[in-house]
């Protein structure tokens, strides 16, 4: 990978840092100190700090990719945006920054605050567009960005678990919403060994990866060669997928209405493969089972199965105070159809729901 450094910064409060200092020689010089004195620098090393590596590349692709880097972290996550989306608003969205500008500008205080303490690498790589639109996005059978999104992702993977100056990984997952999500599903359904888990907010698999399909160039029936844990949550009331009235139905039909041109869509009418529904085929791959009763809390109806490497979470919307509240697409700002936002006045944090489930494996 090839790091920036005009664009590197590492976050402690209002310190600046370099990435030198961040990643090899930590906060002092080393060295010795008298028999009862305090060895600051020590210190100093053993405080996590974080670091921001803004639009960063690899080699052969046109993704600038932010990474924001704990330098306690063990772990990265891989964090794909959805449809038209910008990786620094879904930094934003997930309380990584504090606003959806420049990522140079300073990640908000929990954000540092959640990377140190769960150790974790959050990564946001721009997916692409066909020329001459906006429609910002990732091929994932839904949508084409005109790139070979899945290469990339490879590369990315390789890329952070070799690069010298970034913290020893352990374990890299992949996660997305709505777009970035059906990419994720992409990747689980076909290359599952690049990724240690995955994970998808409000981004079911596309109708091409339905496995009841006959394979064809157009139709590419999922069977993971190994099927890795896997966390889905998903609104009853998706604006976006039309999951409203039809949670009971095979495939969604994504609202038309995001149709503003055919060159980026797959189909003229995009369907995607109901993800709760779609658990059931996840669990007969995994443990050759059926899923459980489920538990439910408030709005939220989880299941989890095969000893809790599947989850499949849906957020059910309901009333507070006149105004519908939960289950929708959006994750924190309204636009497009969204009414509210998925996870409503649940309290439901996406990232630490996600990352949470995937340390575990």
């Amino acid at each position: 990978m090839t790091i920036n450094t005009a664009h590197t910064a590492s976050i402690a409060g209002a310190w600046i840092f370099s990435a030198f200092a961040v990643f090899i020689g930590g906060c002092g010089g080393g060295g010795t100190s008298a028999v009862g004195r305090t060895d600051t620098t020590a210190s100093m090393k053993e405080v996590p700090v974080v670091a921001v590596k803004a639009n960063q590349k690899i080699s052969g692709f046109p993704n600038a990719i932010d990474m924001y880097v704990p330098s306690n972290a063990q772990v990265a996550v891989i964090f794909l945006h959805g449809g038209g989306g910008r990786k620094e608003n879904f930094a934003y969205e997930l309380g990584i920054k504090n606003d959806a500008g420049a990522v140079t500008s300073m990640t908000s205080p929990t954000g540092d605050s959640w990377l140190i303490s769960k150790k974790v690498m959050a990564i946001f790589p721009q997916g692409q567009t066909q020329p001459g639109y906006n429609a910002w996005t990732w091929s994932n059978y839904v949508m084409d960005s005109g790139q070979d999104d899945v290469a990339f992702l490879q590369s990315l993977a390789t890329a952070i678990r070799t690069d010298p100056t970034l913290p020893a990984i352990s374990k890299i997952y992949l996660v997305g919403h709505s777009n970035g999500g059906m990419m994720t599903n992409r990747i689980w359904c076909e290359s599952p060994t690049t990724f240690d888990g995955y994970g998808a907010l409000a981004g079911p698999p596309s109708i091409h990866l339905d496995p009841g399909l006959a394979a064809s160039s157009t139709n590419h029936p999922c069977n993971p060669i190994t099927v890795k844990p896997y966390i889905s949550v998903v609104g009853d009331s998706d604006q976006v997928l039309r999951s409203t009235g039809n949670m009971g139905n095979k495939y969604w039909i994504i609202n038309p209405a995001l149709h503003t041109n055919s060159v980026s869509w797959i189909d003229a009418l995009s369907s995607v493969l109901n993800d709760q529904l779609f658990h059931t085929r996840r669990v007969a791959m995994r443990c050759a089972g059926v899923p459980g009763t489920p538990t439910v809390n408030g709005q939220i109806t989880t299941y989890s199965d095969c000893n809790d490497t599947l989850r499949s979470i849906v957020i059910a919307q309901t009333v507070v105070n006149g105004t519908p509240s939960g289950g929708d697409h959006c994750l924190r700002n309204l636009s497009g159809p969204c009414i509210t936002t998925l996870a409503g006045d649940t309290g439901v944090d996406y990232k630490s729901l996600l990352v949470d489930f995937l340390k575990m494996f």
